[in-house]
């Protein structure tokens, strides 16, 4: 069935629904392009984010009654880089070099961070979707992308 925003533009805002979130349950992701790098609008943070793409869903999910295509469940893993403690800021690229060498396998203790990040686009892992509540609004839950893990 082809869609088309025309034959619905005339839709009543009222009676258009929040679509269900993908289900709960362990995928396997594919790194779609490599991360951007951006900092928090306080300064106050690094923030390095690999947009991620479910290419697979496990035993564990229950996909009977979810409509949508898990290639098109997107998601991100995100680092946050604390800049005003570098105990922290050490914390945080120490899962950025677990998540590269032992979940997506892409890299070995003796390359550079940037060529380990160069060749994690196209690699997989796996890793559950979660739900979220949100902050502002316990009506509305949010999927989020839970702890990496390799493939094997």
């Amino acid at each position: 069935m082809a869609l088309n925003f025309a034959d619905v533009a005339s839709k009543k805002l009222a009676d258009i629904e929040r679509p269900p979130l993908p289900p709960v349950g362990t995928y396997r992701w594919t790194i779609t392009k490599l991360p951007e790098s951006t900092t928090s609008a306080d300064g106050k943070w690094d923030i390095l984010n690999f947009p991620v793409r479910a290419v697979e869903a496990m035993e564990d999910v229950e996909m009977d009654d979810y409509k949508g295509e898990i290639s098109n469940i997107m998601q991100s893993v995100r680092f946050m880089f604390n800049k005003e403690d570098e105990v922290e800021f050490d914390k945080s690229l120490d899962r950025v070099k677990t998540f590269l060498m032992k979940h997506v396998k892409c890299a070995d203790e003796s390359e550079p961070l940037n060529v380990a990040i160069n060749n994690s686009v196209n690699q997989q892992f796996l890793a559950p979707i979660v739900w979220k509540q949100d902050k502002n609004d316990a009506d509305i839950f949010h999927a989020n992308i839970g702890k990496t893990a390799p493939l094997d």
